[in-house]
């Protein structure tokens, strides 16, 4: 599955079917995956960084040096540990309702329900209203319905019981 194909599914999330699909990715595509939607996410900011005045002084070496590690790999390591937290939060609700999903596969479906709210903030944010509330409902509330909405398609974990407490009639 390539790039453009995982996009695609994940602007179809919560579904079941791209659920599935997207979990069948190999891990090291997922990271790359969350690396280019931070990079394509970030370069809608430039214009903003750009007339924010903070960076007249800077010549265009300068400026890509200045956003690529300075801004790119710092909203890049808090979108991880932003990942890491909602996965957290995945397994708390797979625990509470018994399904059979390991660590791993929360993070990875985190990784991919983040699409639509990073777009969503990032038009939201730059185009219409700066609103904190409504930033937060987009980048933490909808990703978490989103999770617990997959969480839910998978199957419960069996509890097999012993001969000793089954009733015979």
């Amino acid at each position: 599955m390539d790039i453009w194909t995982a996009f695609k599914y994940s602007c179809l999330l919560p579904g079941k079917r791209a659920a599935f699909r997207l979990n069948r990715l190999p891990m090291d595509r997922t990271v790359l995956y969350v690396v280019l939607l931070v990079l394509m996410v970030s370069c809608l900011h430039i214009p903003a960084i750009l007339t924010g005045g903070s960076l007249d002084a800077l010549n265009a070496i300068q400026f890509v040096f200045y956003f690529l590690f300075a801004y790119v790999l710092v909203v890049l390591c808090g979108v991880l540990a932003g990942i890491s937290l909602l996965a957290f939060a995945g397994y708390g609700l797979r625990k509470l309702w018994k399904r059979k999903l390991a660590y791993q596969h929360l993070w990875k479906m985190s990784c991919f329900v983040i699409t639509v709210p990073f777009i969503l903030h990032t038009i939201i944010h730059e185009w219409f209203t700066k609103n904190g509330f409504v930033s937060g409902v987009v980048l933490i509330g909808y990703p978490l319905f989103c999770l617990a909405a997959m969480i839910l398609h998978y199957p419960e974990i069996k509890r097999h019981q012993s001969k000793e407490g089954e009733e015979h009639g």
